[in-house]
């Protein structure tokens, strides 16, 4: 309902994953990928010895869990995250922990659990994910998935294993096996803040709010002293269709952080969305005081003037956006269609044609020309 365009534009430049960045890169090919591709053979076979001795144990999802995802078939089980990567991370009978509790409280594993634990060996896990990798590529599904349980019994804080074997299970429709894996990689690194807001954007798809709103706890708790982190957890607010929660934390976060312009123009957004006009004209000046030689938030306010009615405004908004950034399509776009608005054919057309000039062919430059056309039609009768 409220859509935040731009939560993803904050998540890249605020927020940037911090900690994500390290853990996670999303199926990047490798420079190894030919040295790897001489061992395909020993590999697959190490995959698949992995995948039949791992086929016991593990975590099970909550109860909440169970019962609202139906059950896999034995056979959909076998290989899967929800039966290995428990007991490869932790042995058997690994600690139980359940979002939305204390962080803090966690039950911490026993000395004997410490001892009998599998030698870590971090860099054989990167050997397994980069090959993992290179099995999905040619489809092998299976294998891929196996090697990454393999390599999470050698570190079962590879944050890229435990990532790319949920998106395996959600590429593969199992739903549980997916909500699992996130469980299972938040229980290993219990300080990961990606883990959580993945397991409840998981939850969320798969109509389990209530869950998804223990994992979102997690995530504030996990990221207080980040206020960054505001807009993911907006989002995810967004998600749910719960508008007046993610209004309240874009408050808080403009107010926590009110230097900085992504929160002023997230929240500006989400009152402009909201029909609140008058309060997203305030984000957008705050945003024009922060970064008064940057044309965005001029094209902000002149859009929200523009929804207001206010075509004057508007007109000076853009205007001074373009002189900002005079081959700015974008702002050239905005500032000739509030001339065409205001009856100001002659000064549309001359900007229209300018975005031609600067494109020409480019989807932006073809719909200009086809915009000149429908004005020039439209003045021809009034010429006769």
């Amino acid at each position: 309902m409220y859509r935040l365009t731009i939560v993803l534009g904050v998540c890249a430049v605020a927020f940037a994953f911090a900690t994500a960045v390290q853990s996670f890169r999303l199926w990047k090919a490798q420079d190894e990928a030919a040295a790897l591709r001489g061992a395909a053979g020993k590999t697959q076979r190490e995959a698949h010895k992995a995948e039949t001795n791992g086929k016991r144990g593990g975590h099970d999802l909550d109860e909440d869990f169970a019962n609202t995802v139906s059950s896999p078939t034995a056979k959909e089980k076998d290989g899967r995250a929800s039966d290995t990567a428990g007991e490869a991370a932790f042995g058997e009978g690994g600690t139980e922990w359940k979002p939305g509790t204390s962080l803090e409280n966690k039950k911490k594993p026993t000395a004997d659990r410490d001892k009998s634990a599998p030698a870590m060996d971090p860099a054989r896990a990167g050997e397994l994910v980069r090959s993992a990798q290179e099995l999905m590529k040619s489809g092998n599904v299976d294998p891929a998935r196996a090697a990454l349980q393999q390599s999470l019994r050698a570190d079962p804080k590879n944050g890229t294993a435990w990532h790319q074997l949920a998106q395996i299970e959600r590429q593969s429709g199992n739903a549980e096996a997916e909500l699992n894996t996130y469980k299972q990689w938040a229980e290993a690194q219990p300080g990961e803040k990606l883990a959580r807001y993945l397991a409840a954007e998981a939850c969320i798809r798969n109509g389990m709010n209530d869950q998804a709103l223990k994992y979102l706890t997690d995530f504030q708790e996990l990221g207080r002293d980040d206020p960054q982190s505001s807009a993911m957890v907006a989002g995810l607010y967004e998600q749910m269709h719960m508008p007046a929660e993610q209004g309240e934390v874009l408050r808080q976060w403009a107010s926590t952080a009110p230097d900085s312009p992504d929160a002023h123009r997230v929240l500006g957004d989400y009152y402009r969305q909201a029909g609140q006009s008058d309060l997203a004209v305030a984000e957008f000046q705050q945003m024009v005081a922060l970064q008064p030689n940057d044309p965005n938030p001029y094209m902000q306010l002149g859009s929200t003037y523009m929804q207001m009615g206010k075509t004057d405004e508007a007109l000076t908004q853009f205007l001074t956006a373009v002189s900002l950034r005079p081959n700015s399509t974008e702002a050239l776009t905005r500032l000739a269609g509030a001339q065409r608005q205001s009856g100001d054919t002659q000064g549309a057309v001359a900007n229209y044609q300018r975005i031609v000039d600067l494109e020409p062919g480019s989807p932006v430059g073809v719909d200009a020309a086809q915009t000149i056309q429908s004005i020039q039609a439209e003045a021809a009768p009034q010429r006769k």
